[in-house]
């Protein structure tokens, strides 16, 4: 009994993690700004989380739920992106398999 409650499987495809209901790209990038907006300064930090929530719902409009963290993978450097995809090779180094 304990051997088969120790895996968990989605009941769909699409059932992804979500951390206070939101996937964990978005996650990253709202809790700060709003934890930023509430303790340092409203007025800086709150039309900046409007404009985040604005346009990475414009950016991911129709596409995965992992769309963010492939487009931060082939535009920002690997030395900010070793912290979360540690396995793949650099992006800028891409050999085509024939």
């Amino acid at each position: 009994m304990e051997k088969r409650n120790r895996y968990q499987y989605p009941a769909t495809f699409s059932e992804q993690r979500r951390f206070v209901g939101l996937p964990p790209d978005e996650f990253c990038i709202y809790v700060p700004l709003s934890l930023l907006a509430i303790f340092v300064n409203m007025w800086i930090f709150g039309p900046t989380l409007l404009i985040a929530v604005v346009g990475i719902r414009h950016l991911k409009k129709g596409r995965g739920s992992q769309y963010l963290l492939n487009l931060a993978y082939w535009c920002l450097p690997t030395s900010a992106m070793r912290f979360f995809i540690n396995v793949l090779p650099e992006s800028f180094k891409r050999h085509w398999v024939s």
